[in-house]
Parts: C-alpha cells; structure tokens; sequence
C-alpha cells in the first residue's frame, strides 16, 4: 500500500526527509483535491503494475519447476511425479532418475551416465545392477503395463529413456 504524506512543512528537507523515512509521494499544503487523488491513482497503478510483475515473474518460477513428458509431469518444487495427474509415490534417488531422464526426454541415457551423474559414483565395478533394480521399481510405479511400457523405456545394450510421447 502506498504510502502518501500530505504536510504543511514544504521546504526541500522537510519533503527529503518524509520520502527517506518510507514515504511514496510527499504533497505540501495547500493542495488541490484533484491533484491528491491523481497521485493516489498514480500510486496505486504502480502497485497493480508491481504486482502483475510479480505475478509474472512467480508463474515463471513455477514453469521453471515443472517438467512436462507426455504423461509424466515431475514437480522440482514439490519433489513430485504424477502420472496423467495422478501422484505416484518415489523415493528421492527412483525422483532424481526419473527428473535426469526426463529432462532429455527421447535421448538415451546409459547404466554408466546415471551412475556417474545420479548417483555420483566415480568407480561404478559391481554398480550396474543398481540401475536396472531402480528402474524395475520405477517402472512398477509409473507404467500402466510393465511389460510393455510407454513412459520409461529400455534401449536393449544401451540404457533408458524417458519417451516425450503420450
């Protein structure tokens, strides 16, 4: 809410000092009427303008934390999956897969990237079944069918990868 200080002291320092102290708009007496309710108009103009800039700038942010793949809808925010809007419950690592393969959706994505940049193992021996145990789990969750799944999907001898169709 905009602040409005109206005054009888109408030197330069009296008016500096009222706007330093919080003051939006300083008008000295004597004063028109019209002129005060054209700086209230004035003022709260630029507080609507503020707040559909803020507005803007929120929708952004929320656009900004959401990743959309066909069916598969991944809130950052929130650390939320849903599948065609229904919320599937995941662990945080099963949530971090499935964001990491969903923001490059269609792009294959190896046993070993996942590894390197999921998990953070440097030497992954022995880690590779780790992967695909994850992704049975992730896939009960999400798919329809697991057998013949449409979201999370196996390249035989390569990886996984979220598909960007419905």
């Amino acid at each position: 809410i905009p602040i409005l200080m109206i005054s009888a002291k109408d030197t330069e320092s009296d008016k500096i000092v009222g706007l330093e102290m919080g003051a939006d708009d300083y008008i000295t007496k004597p004063f028109q009427i019209r002129e005060v309710m054209a700086r209230i108009k004035a003022n709260l103009r630029k507080v609507e303008a503020n707040m559909a800039s803020e507005s803007v700038q929120n929708n952004n942010e929320d656009k900004d934390n959401i990743i959309k793949v066909g069916d598969l809808t991944l809130d950052l925010k929130r650390v939320e999956v849903k599948v065609k809007n229904e919320v599937i419950n995941l662990t945080k690592k099963e949530f971090d897969v499935l964001k990491y393969l969903a923001s490059q959706p269609g792009q294959v994505v190896t046993r070993e990237m996942l590894l390197r940049d999921v998990w953070e193992y440097e030497e992954y021996v022995g880690a590779i079944r780790t992967i695909d145990v994850t992704m049975n789990r992730i896939r009960e969750k999400i798919e329809k069918d697991k057998a013949n799944p449409k979201i999370l999907i196996t390249k035989r001898g390569v990886g996984y990868y979220v598909t960007d169709k419905s």
